[in-house]
């Protein structure tokens, strides 16, 4: 008999430590050294009965557990916020200061936490962007950032050129609409153009939902398939067995599968036309990054690396600049004097603003494009108040190591809360504004409050360290790229006036994407 109840008897005991005594003991470790558990701790479920009943009380406008924080702890919280996602302890930054350490002074410490890449692994596969440290890891950033060196990008920059023209020619015909959704199409063709060439830049595949089959554009399926992925983690059988993260035995996850599997199958058929075509000619034709990396000798015989970088690179890509591009229009339709300020330094750099767009994307060069300092200014304003992606993935310390007054132990997850670093009022003067002279170094702005320097680390929208986004470059000549053909002889103005004093928060992270309608207006004297 001890051999029937042995087996059950040890899984009860395993559970019991696992999900209780072993958390509380962590826990314990931390409110010793002063960190602040305000979403308590239900054993198997964590704090996520608080947080659940956080947003159906208060409706939170953006990522809920940053407006958790601040309703549980302020608007300045402390340096660290624990939280318990189902069985796993999770350390929120809140402040820079112990990225001093997490990027500079002990960087080589500094990793990813498998959890984010757990989620979507069956998105994004075993990417650079979730991938711990190795040495392949290693090898394929070192491909990659060669692959988007700033001489890599002058074909890319070439194509969003002109579908921004063709974009905005398509805009001007409708005169209103709503820019979050087409700004999102429009970054949607640009990024899948520059990552498999411009006849790819958003065909169609199949997409099942609810059991049925329909024809969807592959940047929608990729982006509805990283959210997907994302809300697995509030599967309540996921929430109790994380264990299960590797099963898709459900409904939803059996569509899931499909759906990535016809994107990938597309990657694949893209992947084979361009090795037949190289069999016949003996070169690769294009620039694009799946050309670029096709050449790579680490990449070239990988299909699957090949596939994951590039959808990498798409999803990290397309929403967050959609998001930046988005987010400073709604803040020019609001701040006219900078808008008007913005204008007069195109208009003394570009001949061609205000005018013909053939000729303005003909003059519009990787060169020129560096003398845009204020538009540079008003791009990293856009990313500090409103950072496309709110809260990093999930990383950690190879090492236990003392950081900023606590000792936090190796492989603990850890969470970098980017927009409560972007908006410490004892970094940012008037943290909650849109001033873009905040980063112009002979502005008042440019200091914090006190009249210090800032420090490094508070302005984060990159991550920083070995681990800094590999796409940091491409999005900022992305954004100065496409900003000046959007602007040129044209506003943007929001048909709800409500929204002249308070526009709807818009992140990459949130699951249900907010509606600006705003309508184009015609500039009559030549800017």
């Amino acid at each position: 008999m001890i051999i029937i109840y042995l087996p059950l008897i040890l899984l009860i005991a395993y559970f019991v430590w696992d999900r209780y005594i072993r958390v509380k003991l962590r826990i314990n470790y931390y409110e010793k050294q002063g960190i602040q558990f305000p979403g308590g701790f239900v054993p198997f479920f964590g704090s996520y009965p608080k947080l659940i009943k956080f947003i159906e009380e208060h409706k939170p406008k953006q990522y809920p557990i940053i407006d958790f924080i601040n309703h549980t702890q302020g608007s300045n919280p402390p340096t660290y916020t624990g939280m318990l996602i189902a069985r796993q302890l999770c350390l929120i930054i809140n402040r820079h200061e112990p990225l001093q350490d997490l990027f500079i002074t002990k960087n080589k410490y500094f990793d990813k936490h498998p959890n984010t890449g757990q989620l979507v692994g069956k998105t994004l596969g075993d990417s650079t962007l979730f991938q711990k440290s190795n040495e392949l890891w290693a090898k394929k950033r070192k491909s990659i950032s060669s692959s988007l060196y700033k001489q890599k990008l002058v074909q890319m920059v070439e194509t969003m050129k002109d579908i921004a023209c063709e974009t905005m020619a398509e805009w001007e015909k409708q005169g209103e609409l709503d820019i979050v959704a087409e700004t999102a199409n429009m970054m949607m063709k640009n990024i899948l153009a520059c990552v498999f060439g411009r006849q790819n830049e958003n065909p169609q595949v199949q997409y099942k939902e609810n059991g049925e089959i329909k024809q969807v554009k592959l940047g929608q399926s990729i982006q509805s398939n990283i959210g997907k992925g994302i809300e697995r983690e509030f599967q309540l059988h996921l929430t109790l067995f994380p264990e299960l993260y590797h099963f898709y035995f459900t409904k939803q996850d059996k569509e899931l599968v499909f759906n990535v599997d016809q994107g990938k199958d597309y990657i694949k058929a893209l992947i084979k036309s361009k090795r037949e075509q190289f069999a016949r000619t003996g070169k690769y034709e294009g620039d694009d990054l799946l050309t670029i990396l096709l050449q790579d000798e680490l990449f070239q015989n990988d299909d699957s690396m090949l596939i994951d970088e590039c959808l990498t690179f798409f999803a990290a890509g397309a929403q967050t600049t959609a998001v930046s591009i988005t987010n400073f229009l709604c803040y020019m339709a609001q701040n006219q004097q900078q808008e008007e300020k913005l204008r007069n330094e195109l208009k003394s750099i570009l001949k061609f603003f205000g005018k013909e767009n053939k000729d303005l994307i003909n003059e519009l060069n990787m060169e020129i494009i560096e003398d845009f300092n204020y538009l540079k200014y008003c791009f990293y304003e856009s990313l500090r108040i409103e950072p496309p992606i709110v809260v990093s993935s999930s990383c950690q310390v190879n090492e236990d190591m003392e950081m900023s007054g606590v000792t936090i132990k190796k492989d603990e997850m850890l969470l970098i809360n980017i927009h409560q670093i972007h908006h410490n009022s004892d970094q940012w003067v008037e943290n909650e504004q849109y001033i873009p002279e905040r980063f112009d170094p002979s502005s008042k702005y440019y200091l914090t409050p006190a009249g210090t320097p800032r420090h490094p680390t508070s302005f984060i929208p990159f991550i920083g360290g070995k681990r800094v986004c590999l796409g940091k470059t491409f999005a900022e000549y992305a954004f100065k790229t496409i900003v000046p053909i959007m602007m040129s002889g044209r506003r943007f103005r929001f048909t709800n006036d409500e929204h002249l004093t308070s526009k709807p928060h818009y992140d990459a992270l949130m699951f249900k994407k907010p509606e600006i309608r705003m309508r184009l207006e015609k500039i009559s004297k030549s800017y």
